[in-house]
């Protein structure tokens, strides 16, 4: 893959951490209204169902970002004795596994958000509401997460090939090869 490829893959896991702080502050919003409304016995219909999917966007729109920027949980007791390049060509086969298990879960999801469109999912309380787009923002969410699994692969075979790999890439580095 090309930079320009990967370039645009971290900027659409920067949008999507973007719509994820967003849902977020939504959900904040709603729950305020939330306790405010019951405090004067009038809570806010639908609090409940609207702070649950709010939570989906948060998180998994949210996952993408946390790979881009190499956040995630690494355990390197064994590999921090290991060449630059062999944890590089190891970094790159753990990508690999998660691009398979997660394009596994983003299929599953896709499969769902487009059932559950295509008969207007609604979860029933007070009122109707909407489950439907919060499916499909969480299929988005794990496509994302594979892209970028993806783009940090590449970026890791691109170190290790050229035997610059940091051994521990911090907060904030990237790599585009």
């Amino acid at each position: 893959m090309n930079k320009k490829i990967l370039s645009m893959i971290d900027h659409l896991s920067m949008y999507g951490v973007a719509i994820a702080a967003f849902a977020l502050v939504l959900m904040l919003i709603v729950e305020f209204l939330n306790v405010l409304g019951r405090e004067l016995y009038v809570p806010l219909p639908c609090a409940l169902e609207a702070s649950e999917s709010l939570l989906v966007v948060s998180i998994y729109l949210g996952v993408a970002y946390v790979n881009l920027h190499w956040q995630h949980t690494n355990v390197t007791i064994l590999t921090m004795h290991f060449s630059n390049r062999a944890q590089r060509y190891l970094d790159s086969l753990a990508y690999i596994f998660g691009i398979v298990i997660y394009s596994i879960l983003a299929a599953g999801a896709w499969k769902i958000a487009i059932v559950q469109t295509g008969q207007l999912e609604m979860r029933i309380g007070v009122f109707r509401f909407p489950i439907w787009p919060f499916r499909i923002l969480f299929a988005i969410g794990l496509t994302l997460l594979v892209l970028q699994s993806l783009s940090n692969a590449m970026k890791c075979l691109s170190q290790a090939q050229e035997s610059k790999g940091v051994a521990n890439l911090r907060e904030g580095d990237m790599y585009y090869g």
